[in-house]
């Protein structure tokens, strides 16, 4: 008796994929489709990830600012391990693209880039406590001097791996794959113009940051994320790399740390919250609209600086033009 083979399955007299198939292959790139390779990506990021959640080993047993800073170090690093072994699978196996694509290519601009979104980010978190402190839903209750100088460094440099253990891997996840993949994926719909391609994955991206900031830290936190995710989407998609969200999301999160709002072992100061509200933690909800205000001027900063620069804004062409690792290697960055 006839058996059909795989390949008289799966594709016609014509040696083209039979309809069915077409709708989660997509034959010419010889890789699924958007929608799937979302999918897959997001399976990847609950496995691996939640994995790395539910392991977070203690090094150092005992107390003191150096074993506490090794310690959040180690627990955080397998989830940091796990988030970002997600994103190189789904990228390397699934979308079959070259890393550079989800903004890894990292030169000297990038280096520029990630300098410039830091002070940014800093600058961000810093306007915050300056007004927090001027209007008094904040207060200052004095400077820590019980760490000399060089302790301090160590303690400074601790906290700093600590927060890009957090920053990297989410930012190569939401912002490098997220809305690499769903710019995309709707940039190749006829009459859907590019921009409004990569809209539709900035708000993504931001309503990702809401979930998974609100169910850990409320509703009025993960509003304030989403609005930050924004400016962080807005950079990724006009420079077409993640220095300068990697940058402003690691100098808001490190600013917070020096000057005690994320009180830490590197913590410079002692500021506690006057009216705080339940629901945000360790913020109260004015340091959330300041917060919000400085991402929407933050945005402006980021458009202001490359109409400037580069004579306009757009989105980058390779955010809709992928390099697949069976093509020769294309910068098109810059066309």
């Amino acid at each position: 008796m006839w058996k059909p083979s795989i390949h008289t399955v799966l594709f016609d007299r014509n040696h083209q994929l039979r309809r069915p198939f077409r709708v989660v292959w997509n034959e010419s790139d010889r890789r699924p489709r958007s929608p799937v390779r979302l999918t897959a990506g997001f399976v990847l990021f609950l496995i691996l990830a939640g994995a790395g959640n539910q392991f977070r080993p203690t090094l150092i047993s005992g107390d003191g600012p150096l074993i506490q800073t090794v310690n959040m170090i180690s627990r955080q690093l397998p989830n940091a391990v796990g988030l970002t072994l997600a994103v190189v699978v789904a990228a390397v196996l699934i979308d079959r693209r070259r890393l550079t694509d989800l903004g890894l290519h990292v030169d000297q601009g990038w280096w520029r880039g990630f300098g410039g979104g830091t002070a940014l980010g800093a600058g961000i978190t810093l306007l915050s406590v300056g007004v927090g402190l001027t209007i008094g839903y904040y207060e200052f209750t004095g400077v820590v001097t019980t760490h000399q100088v060089l302790w301090w460094v160590v303690l400074a440099v601790g906290g700093a791996v600590f927060q890009l253990l957090f920053v990297i891997p989410e930012e190569l996840f939401v912002r490098g794959y997220l809305i690499t993949n769903i710019t995309e994926g709707f940039d190749g719909v006829r009459r859907i113009p590019r921009w409004v391609a990569a809209g539709i994955g900035v708000l993504t991206a931001a309503g990702v940051f809401y979930v998974t900031h609100a169910a850990g830290k409320g509703r009025v936190f993960g509003v304030m994320m989403a609005g930050v995710s924004l400016l962080l989407g807005l950079g990724y998609v006009v420079s077409g790399d993640l220095s300068v969200p990697i940058g402003i999301h690691f100098g808001a999160n490190f600013a917070g740390v020096l000057v005690g709002t994320n009180a830490q072992p590197a913590s410079l100061l002692h500021i506690t919250s006057t009216t705080t509200i339940q629901e945000s933690i360790a913020l109260p909800l004015e340091a959330v609209v300041v917060r919000l205000a400085g991402a929407v001027l933050g945005i402006a900063l980021v458009v202001a600086w490359y109409r400037t620069v580069y004579g306009g804004l757009r989105v980058v062409p390779n955010l809709g033009r992928p390099t697949l690792r069976w093509e020769p290697a294309t910068n098109t960055s810059e066309e």
